[in-house]
Order: C-alpha cells, then sequence, then structure tokens
C-alpha cells in the first residue's frame, strides 16, 4: 500500500508540475502516511502541522455551522498550502510555490482524492 500511495502522489505532482513542490497523506494524528515533499521540508513537520490546522478548520466550521469542509486553501507570502480531507481519518495536503495553477491544482486533487480514497479508504 505504501508505494501504491507514493507512487500516486509523484504522479499527481507530475500532472502539476512546476506549481507543487509537496504532497503529503497525513493521519489525523499528526502522523505522515505517505508522502513526497521537496528537500525544503521537513514532512513530519508538515504533517503534525497539516494536523493541527484540520482539527482548527473542523472546529472553525461546526462553529459558524458552515457544514463540513471540503478543502482549505492558506496563500501565504511565499508558498500556498492546500488542505482537503480524504477520510474522517485521513488528511491530504499539497504545497504549491508562488501564485500557482489553482484551477489545475483543484482539478487534479479532486482526481487524487478518487484514486487515494480506493487505495486507502475503501
Amino acid at each position: 500500500m505504501g508505494k501504491e500511495v507514493v507512487d500516486t502522489l509523484e504522479e499527481f505532482m507530475s500532472r502539476v508540475f512546476p506549481d507543487v513542490v509537496g504532497a503529503l497523506v497525513v493521519r489525523r494524528d499528526g502522523l505522515p502516511v505517505a508522502f513526497k515533499v521537496s528537500n525544503e521540508f521537513n514532512a513530519k513537520v508538515v504533517s503534525a502541522m497539516v494536523a493541527i490546522a484540520r482539527s482548527t478548520i473542523d472546529r472553525l466550521g461546526a462553529e459558524l455551522s458552515l457544514g463540513e469542509p471540503t478543502i482549505s486553501i492558506v496563500q501565504y507570502t511565499k508558498d500556498t498550502l492546500l488542505i482537503a480531507p480524504l477520510s474522517k481519518d485521513l488528511i491530504l495536503t499539497a504545497i504549491a510555490k508562488p501564485e500557482p495553477n489553482l484551477g489545475l491544482i483543484l482539478l487534479e486533487i479532486e482526481k487524487l482524492k478518487d484514486k487515494l480514497t480506493k487505495i486507502l479508504v475503501e
């Protein structure tokens, strides 16, 4: 399963190259399941922080009665972070360079979510 997930992440990254420099599947407890990231990022740190962010995003949605999150996009001055739930316990994260083609990335993330769900959840 691990190699298949990494291969799927690599395929996604090749489809959105050069905009995406990292893709991770993270457990809600902050541990990485699988990842492919450039050397500038520590996958364990990203995984832990994404889990915290996802909890906060979920709480925000619940407190404001917004429903379930489908994807969160946070644009920083340096990079862009995309966080999407895969299941109750798994989170998909992509790290993109500044001013990425978000339309293409979002389209490919939906395809990636379907593939990863078949591998990891079903």
